[in-house]
């Protein structure tokens, strides 16, 4: 194989694998209303024990603001995520780490996890 089209397909290759695989937006229903919700998480129990390292950053308060069909969680640390409407009230989003945030529930709930699901931390609305 000529040495530019396997140039070619190394790039084809790698580039493919920079696609961020993150949730299917959800458009339908009616626009879901402006809202600030600030929640305490907390270690699951079927975490693991080497989990507990990541703790003290993860259970101080998260914010997740939503505006126009969109999410946003803000961690005390100042980080921002950029979360997906994938249901009517319902966020999600997340590259290194899955995050889900359940704003149509009572009481309203976020969980965040590894993409391995070894660490999961979970909270309701304080």
């Amino acid at each position: 194989m000529p040495f530019k089209q396997c140039l070619a397909l190394a790039m084809a290759v790698l580039l493919g694998g920079c696609v961020q695989d993150g949730p299917t937006p959800y458009t339908g229903g009616p626009r879901d209303p402006s809202s600030s919700t600030v929640f305490n998480l907390s270690l699951t129990p079927a975490s693991l024990p080497n989990c507990m390292m990541a703790d003290p950053g993860m259970s101080r308060p998260m914010t997740v603001t939503a505006a126009n069909d969109t999410a946003t969680l803000l961690t005390a640390g100042g980080i921002h995520y950029g979360l997906t409407r994938v249901a009517p009230n319902v966020y999600a989003g997340g590259d290194w780490v899955k995050i889900r945030a359940n704003l149509s529930g009572n009481p309203k709930t976020l969980t965040i996890g590894t993409n391995d699901s070894r660490c999961i931390w979970a909270g309701t609305a304080s």
